[in-house]
């Protein structure tokens, strides 16, 4: 029992104190869109980074922007991650074009870390733009109900989402690996999970998202760390129950 007892007791550890993490110099820079015609970037490793595709019909091109703006210090409790917070400013200039619109496009996102208040590590997140272009004229639109109305009002609006890419770095805390996880949009003060944008207008929207452990963005793999606990357990019990078949034998 004075095994398993242990085992316990390393598998369960006692509760870390919360961090404060703060993001500084904060840089965007887009790469590797799929698909599109005519691709062009201005502002990639600055503060406000934009990509731009298609031919202007008079209105100029279709694109997104990334304009960096001040993240609050966020509570980390680990092994929890944090609240939501807004982390960015998106817009997508959605102007009528000829050639061929993107289907997808890399943002990613540098920042300095900070912990509370002391430089930990400069890293890069990235995230993963999904867009889908579609027919002004069509009858009825794929989003956002009738063609003419509400978001529709200029023709057909386009659909932007986005998620974390596990090509991102991470920084650790207490041993633990997190990342800057991003899980939507804010739009007019609204949560949205996927970014429908009105033909012929620039459309502004936040991004939000949260401090959370890498291992829960990477199809759940456990933490290093706690593989080791898992298997230092493991291997106590297995001994524990190797002592009792001993033990058995010996007074057979």
């Amino acid at each position: 029992m004075r095994f398993i007892l242990a085992a316990a007791a390393i598998a369960v550890a006692g509760p870390a104190s919360a961090a404060i993490v703060t993001f500084e110099n904060i840089t965007g820079t887009w790469s590797n869109p799929i698909g599109g015609s005519n691709i062009s970037y201005s502002g990639n490793g600055t503060d406000d980074a934009s990509i731009r595709w298609g031919n202007s019909t008079g209105q100029g091109k279709s694109g997104y922007d990334f304009e960096e703006i001040s993240i609050p210090g966020l509570t980390v409790n680990p092994p929890a991650g944090s609240d939501l917070a807004t982390i960015g400013l998106f817009r997508h200039v959605n102007q009528p074009i000829t050639g061929n619109a993107i289907s997808g496009v890399t943002l990613t996102f540098t920042t300095d870390v900070k912990l509370d208040g002391t430089y930990l590590d400069t890293v890069n997140f990235v995230y993963n733009f999904k867009h889908t272009e579609t027919p002004n004229d069509a009858r009825p639109c794929q989003f956002g109900g009738a063609n003419g109305f509400g978001v529709n009002s200029n023709g057909c609006a386009d659909r932007v989402l986005v998620n974390f890419n596990s090509q991102s770095d991470s920084f650790v805390i207490d041993g633990k690996h997190y990342a800057l996880d991003i899980v939507g949009f804010l739009v007019g003060g609204d949560p949205a999970t996927a970014f429908l944008t009105k033909e012929k207008r620039v459309n502004e929207a936040y991004l939000q998202g949260r401090v959370v452990l890498y291992s829960d963005l990477v199809d759940g793999v456990p933490e290093p760390a706690t593989w080791a606990m898992l298997i230092a357990g493991f291997g106590l019990v297995g001994a524990a129950a190797r002592r009792r078949e001993r033990l058995a034998l010996q007074t057979a």
